[in-house]
């Protein structure tokens, strides 16, 4: 596949399409970068980021990336709907650096490295990464021990999350990864309990969370605050109200109070 198919596959804005169109890195460069990353992935960020124009050279070497990635998915026999749906992420993630920085370009090159890798797929609405669980998780009825085989849930941005979408990716994961695949764990803001205090049950947020048994909330960081507005802001009064989950959030903040990230799972077996 060629670097301009996959743009069009994964509907690359026609102003980042033209920054990459100008291939700045030739092929002995995208090979000794290849190597760095793969060998190892802090070294190669601590090194692209003493770069200049980094984020748009970014943009070019991940899609390069993809394009060998796509001839292991070819060989696996996975489908090009499954390829074009999980490098979307770097179309969902240019965007966010045009908003953040604005230049068409990426940043965030540890969590794209999983797709390129293929430790991380986009099945539908949501993304599954295959791991080892790295602590005991204990719920009111089941334990899942340090250890077990699961699937790691991501939520990507850009897209409402509608219920019954999750739903068909929760099935289709299955179906992906196999039978020995039968629990999903999942750590977001979207699992915070405190969410039942400012939405309705009916909502698609609360919805999802219900799937999961929430075992534990982590207050480290406020990724609800940063999933929800864009940006964490020091004064919280400047924080948008176009929306009825933003309004509900910034009242919620504003009274001192922080959603939090839960921490949860579910077994399918």
């Amino acid at each position: 596949m060629k670097i301009e198919e996959i743009m069009e596959r994964i509907h690359l804005p026609e102003e980042a399409r033209g920054l990459v169109r100008k291939e700045r890195i030739d092929e002995n460069e995208y090979g000794v970068w290849k190597e760095k990353l793969y060998q190892d992935s802090r070294r190669f960020i601590g090194e692209w980021e003493k770069m200049d124009a980094r984020f748009s050279w970014a943009l070019e070497f991940y899609l390069k990336l993809a394009m060998d990635t796509y001839e292991e998915y070819q060989k696996k026999g996975y489908a090009d709907k499954i390829f074009d749906q999980t490098f979307y992420d770097i179309t969902i993630w240019c965007g966010e650096c045009y908003r953040k920085h604005g230049v068409y370009g990426l940043e965030e090159l540890m969590w794209l490295g999983q797709s390129v890798k293929m430790e991380l797929f986009r099945l539908g609405r949501l993304q599954f990464e295959p791991i080892r669980t790295e602590k005991d998780r204990k719920g009111k009825n089941q334990h899942i021990p340090a250890g077990t085989k699961a699937l790691s849930v991501h939520i990507p941005a850009g897209e409402p999350l509608v219920y019954e979408e999750c739903q068909k990716s929760f099935a289709e994961a299955r179906a992906f990864f196999g039978g020995e695949y039968g629990v999903f764990v999942c750590d977001s803001w979207l699992l915070s309990p405190h969410l039942k205090e400012i939405l309705p049950e009916s909502s698609n947020i609360i919805r999802f969370q219900n799937l999961f048994e929430v075992t534990e909330v982590s207050y480290a960081y406020p990724q609800a605050e940063q999933r929800i507005f864009g940006d964490v802001l020091e004064d919280k009064r400047q924080y948008p109200e176009d929306t009825s989950l933003r309004q509900r959030a910034k009242a919620y903040v504003l009274a001192g109070r922080d959603l939090g990230i839960g921490a949860g799972f579910f077994v399918t077996f």
